[in-house]
């Protein structure tokens, strides 16, 4: 993954010391300082990289490897199972439902009726409820 140069400053500023910050170094460590509300600002363009950085730092990134893992490891019992759950940049005039994030999901489940956008929050709660099914809440609904 590719940072800024201020992106890098942010997190050196946290660190105590050069041996801390080289010591905690990671990828997540520095996105960890990038605030949510950065990436509405001028310094950050909508593309792929910035995308996946916003995708870490709300946490989606971390519950989709959950889910899949917990799927494979429960044999289907538990987690969720999809083709597709690709994030993307929402612009201002297209979003028809409200959300506090900045991105939405393409999922695509697999069972030819349920796949569309939806908004972070109705992927957070189809991975909370296991018995909600993703077409329950939203279907092919699109943005």
């Amino acid at each position: 993954m590719v940072f800024t140069i201020e992106e890098v400053e942010n997190y050196l500023k946290q660190c105590k010391n050069l041996d801390e910050a080289i010591k905690n170094l990671s990828e997540q460590s520095i996105i960890d300082n990038i605030k949510p509300d950065d990436f509405n600002s001028l310094n950050y363009i909508r593309n792929q990289e910035n995308l996946f950085k916003y995708e870490i730092s709300i946490g989606m990134k971390n519950r989709k490897i959950e889910q899949k893992a917990l799927y494979i490891n429960t044999k289907g019992e538990k987690g969720r199972y999809w083709l597709a759950c690709s994030p993307r940049w929402i612009e201002e005039n297209e979003l028809k439902r409200d959300t506090e994030y900045k991105i939405a999901y393409w999922i695509n489940y697999g069972d030819n009726s349920t796949y569309g956008w939806f908004t972070v929050e109705e992927v957070q709660q189809w991975f909370d409820y296991h018995d909600i099914l993703l077409y329950q809440i939203g279907g092919t609904k699109e943005f």
